[in-house]
Order: C-alpha cells, then sequence, then structure tokens
C-alpha cells in the first residue's frame, strides 16, 4: 500500500454529504451459492450466510471478501509482508457505505445514497476516496438485476449473472463508521456499537448489457483480486480505467434473462425472483 495510505484521516469539508449520490445500476442482487463453493473460490474461511438471498437490496447485508489489513498492521511481520501476505476474510456488512466522518444526524441518510461509487471519480469522491485508498473489496453475488426500460417507460427486471452460474466478484469500497460517545456517558459505558457498510463501483456497460443499461458493476476476474485487495492505489486506479474492449470483455461471460416483476418488491425474497419471466407469464 501506498506509504500515505495509512496516514491521518481528516474529514471533508462541509457539504460533502450532499454530494453523494446513488447511481441506478444493480440495486438488487442474489446469493444462492453454498457458502463452501464460495469459501473455495476466494480461499478464505467460511461465515454463516443464513438462507439463500433471492432479492438482497440496498440497506441490507452484502457479502464482501477483503485483505486482514488491521489484523497485520499491528505487527512488524505484518508490516514487513505487506498486504498480499495477509489473509482474506468474508464479512456480511451494510449495502451503503457510510464514511467514517459521517454525523450521526446524516449517517443512514448518507449511506443509503452511497450504494454505488462510479469508477470515474471514486479516487477522489469524498464520500469514498478514503476508502479507496484503505478499504477495497471483493462484494461477491450471484447475479444482479437490472430493469430495461421499454417504450412507454414499462420497466423489464432482468437477471444477469455469468453462464456457469458461478460467483461474481464486483469491485466494492467498505468503511466502518461508529457514532460518537454520548456525553453522558459514564466513563465505564461501552462504545457505541459500530456499522461496517459497502458500494460497489460500477463502469460504462460492456457487451451486452448495452442493450439494459449505460453502466454495470465493475465485475473483476480472478486475476485482478490480488491488485484489487492488496495492490497500491496506483495499481488499483488502472483496473478502473478500462477502455471499452476490456469493458466488453468484462461483459463477455454474462447473460441477461428477463424475469418476473415479482423481483420489483422488495418483501419478495425467494426463487419466484428469478423465474423467466415467459414462465410466469404461461403459468
Amino acid at each position: 500500500m501506498e506509504a500515505d495510505s495509512w496516514g491521518p484521516r481528516r474529514p471533508p469539508g462541509p457539504g460533502t454529504a450532499d454530494r453523494a449520490t446513488v447511481h441506478g445500476v444493480c440495486g438488487r442482487a442474489i446469493l444462492t451459492s453454498p457458502i463452501e463453493d464460495v469459501a473455495r473460490l476466494f480461499e478464505v474461511a467460511p461465515i454463516d450466510l443464513g438462507p439463500p438471498r433471492f432479492n438482497v437490496a440496498p440497506t441490507q447485508p452484502i457479502l464482501t471478501v477483503r485483505a486482514r489489513h488491521a489484523a497485520a498492521a499491528e505487527s512488524d511481520e505484518g508490516r514487513d509482508a505487506g498486504p498480499l501476505a495477509w489473509p482474506r476474510e468474508l464479512a456480511l456488512v451494510r449495502w451503503g457505505l457510510i464514511p467514517w466522518w459521517a454525523k450521526p444526524g446524516e449517517a443512514k441518510k448518507i449511506g443509503s445514497r452511497c450504494i454505488q461509487a462510479r469508477a470515474e471519480t471514486a479516487t477522489r469522491a469524498p464520500a469514498f476516496r478514503d476508502a479507496f485508498r484503505r478499504h477495497r473489496c471483493l462484494v461477491v453475488v450471484d447475479g444482479f438485476y437490472e430493469w430495461k426500460t421499454l417504450t412507454g417507460g414499462r420497466r423489464v427486471p432482468h437477471l444477469v449473472r455469468q453462464s456457469r452460474h458461478e460467483p461474481l466478484a464486483i469491485a466494492g469500497l467498505y468503511d466502518t463508521w461508529r457514532p460518537e460517545r454520548s456525553e453522558d456517558a459514564g466513563a465505564g459505558a461501552a462504545k457505541p456499537e459500530r456499522i461496517e457498510s459497502a458500494a460497489v463501483l460500477t463502469t460504462p456497460a460492456g457487451g451486452a448489457i448495452r442493450d439494459l443499461h449505460d453502466r454495470m458493476p465493475l465485475v473483476l476476474p480472478a486475476s485482478e483480486w490480488d491488485t484489487w485487495l492488496g495492490g497500491t492505489a496506483d495499481e488499483a486506479a488502472r483496473l478502473l480505467e478500462p477502455d471499452q474492449a476490456a469493458l466488453d470483455a468484462r461483459a463477455g461471460d454474462l447473460s441477461a434473462v428477463a424475469v418476473s416483476t415479482w423481483v420489483n418488491d422488495v418483501r419478495h425474497d425467494d426463487p419466484r425472483c428469478i423465474e423467466p419471466a415467459a414462465t410466469r407469464e404461461s403459468g
């Protein structure tokens, strides 16, 4: 990691929260693979994921893979070995990044708007730049939903996933936020509970995804995982600058299938969400 990446952090100036905006892409996802398959793919210890998820929505938990920077940074051996020597870990975090500097009264509002980060601006946007330097992660999903707008304004949900239906690794950023201790709290009072949260990176769309939306999540192949998780900020930034050929290549193994409008309601979280639209219409 770059030398200045672990230096003191300073909150951005006033009004920053108002410049954190959500972008309408990859707003829902599925995670149905057995945890054993996920752990094997990312070379991590398994954790309890609960039941399969067919309609993961913002503010809900999402699965991330990250380098265990905090554990390694406390030892001289860890500092000398460098980020790539530290093991990865799985973590369920809140979808919607809350920057560490957010004030208590605006924290969750910011998080609800910071669902995605544009790859073109993530390295310098106030809500994401610290997380980019320090806390990059992979967001693990089995697929994500996009809504195609038809003539007349009707929106049709599509499920996008790999042809082999294996988990996708989307470039992400995470941060940890803890509200300030109340002035009324005594010296022995427990620290307020911290919230870990994340956002997914998006790029201009490539391949067949362009028929659905002008943007798509930044899906990283396995060959780029180490660079994203443990490379320098400059090395990671280069992954955010793909040309159109690279974007088309990233989307080459992705396919989109129109699915039931059952998924439109965030309260619906069952296999009916991923049923092809034709199946539902003919049933």
